[in-house]
């Protein structure tokens, strides 16, 4: 009879309560939440970061386009002599020279 009851025992104390089992789900749920919640902050602000980074990459690419252009157009013969009239004072022969006494400090 006492190994009868020792059984019973057993077998109640293997059986969980409904309570138990709603806390069990809820201590889950919270540990799972707990879990999820950083990940989904941490993604967002990846994704931001994503943003800033392509934006700067976008912004880079175009600053590179407009040098690569400068100086294709550098390459060119209208530049070369467009240099040549503007900081080294070459003309052609047929031009009008007009002498310029402001440079020299004379005044009138």
């Amino acid at each position: 009879m006492e190994t009868e009851r020792t059984n019973q025992l057993k077998i109640k104390t293997i059986r969980l309560k409904p309570t138990y089992l709603l806390l069990l789900i809820l201590v889950c749920i919270l540990a799972l939440a707990g879990m999820i919640i950083p990940q989904r902050i941490r993604i967002h602000q990846a994704q931001e970061e994503l943003a800033k980074k392509q934006e700067e990459l976008a912004q880079t690419k175009y600053e590179y386009e407009q040098e690569r252009r400068n100086l294709d157009y550098m390459r060119t013969e209208e530049y070369k002599i467009q240099q040549g009239l503007a900081k080294y004072g070459w003309h052609y022969r047929e031009d009008t020279l007009i002498e310029d006494r402001s440079i020299s400090g004379e005044q009138n």
